[in-house]
């Protein structure tokens, strides 16, 4: 007698469907929140390299990269009697390049050492800005990048990047001050102005050097890794709180686009912050804004608990 062979009815094919498709919605989330563990690792690593090549900096010419090596329009104190091609508005990124083995992209800028002489007067702040210049500020090196963030690779001509400078606790409510904004907020990074570890008050492990920025080719959020600026490029504020959407909050309203200066990553309810003493720490967006703003001033005299 001939054996039959019994296959699979459609009610069970369609069980069996069921049942994997609920295996799968419950391994997704777990699936998901691995790869962003080590997206937010890699993050960390990230941040903590560029901490190394600003202490490295600091050990070799006793003083950390100022947050832009130049003024815009500003002629006095610092500025005094420079014109536009010895005020590069290239960033403390940029001067760390050599430290991050990344020496070759250093020379395409030509040094940026301050008080350096350059060959093009446009009368303008924008004189430093050679062929061969432009050509650098395409480069993204991936230090730069946190696998996180979703940003656009390029803002205009120049490309991005996910972190930016400790500016200091003066946002976008005192606009384009030179002094207690520019040159001279509380922060460790400011315009042309440069500080030591002996400026650094609070201590090391108190005070916040780099953090987290997203929609870097956007207006209202430009971060171009090699640009420093008020609010945007390479320089950020914690006036508004961690995570502030772009365009929201308090903003400075200036040509056209409304930018809060604010820090934000795209990791879920905080963002990574590198401090002096070469932690990386995970800040919650909803820390104290007291405190948040305290962590990034050098000398505010604040007393902060270790925990963030």
């Amino acid at each position: 007698m001939q054996e039959r062979y019994r296959g699979f009815t459609l009610v069970e094919l369609l069980v069996v469907i069921a049942i994997i498709g609920i295996l799968i919605a419950l391994l997704l989330p777990a699936v998901q929140a691995a790869r962003e563990a080590a997206r937010r690792s890699q993050c960390t690593n990230n941040l903590k390299q560029i901490l190394l090549a600003l202490t490295n900096y600091h050990d070799s010419l006793r003083t950390y990269p100022p947050g832009r090596m130049g003024c815009d329009g500003w002629t006095a104190d610092v500025c005094t009697g420079q014109v536009g091609y010895q005020k590069p508005s290239t960033s403390g990124f940029v001067m760390i390049l050599p430290y991050i083995e990344l020496g070759a992209l250093y020379d395409q800028f030509g040094g940026f050492e301050l008080g350096a002489v350059y060959p093009i007067d446009d009368a303008t702040s924008a004189g430093w800005r050679t062929p061969q210049v432009d050509q650098a500020m395409k480069t993204r090196p991936p230090v730069f990048v946190c696998p996180s963030d979703i940003s656009e690779a390029m803002m205009g001509s120049d490309a991005t990047g996910s972190y930016a400078l400790v500016h200091g606790s003066h946002g976008p409510s005192y606009g384009m001050d030179q002094v207690n904004l520019k040159h001279y907020n509380t922060g460790m990074f400011n315009y042309r102005t440069v500080y030591r570890i002996r400026d650094v008050h609070d201590g090391l492990s108190n005070t916040m050097f780099a953090g987290e920025v997203i929609e870097a080719h956007t207006a209202e959020s430009a971060n171009r890794w090699t640009v420093g600026s008020r609010h945007l490029d390479s320089l950020r504020s914690t006036e508004n709180p961690l995570n502030t959407p772009p365009g929201t909050g308090i903003v400075l309203d200036a040509y056209g686009y409304k930018c809060n200066g604010a820090f934000g990553s795209e990791h879920p309810s905080g963002g990574n912050f590198a401090f002096g003493d070469g932690h990386v720490s995970f800040i919650n967006e909803d820390i104290s804004l007291i405190v948040y703003r305290a962590l990034s001033t050098r000398d505010g005299g604040e007393t902060i608990s270790q925990e963030h």
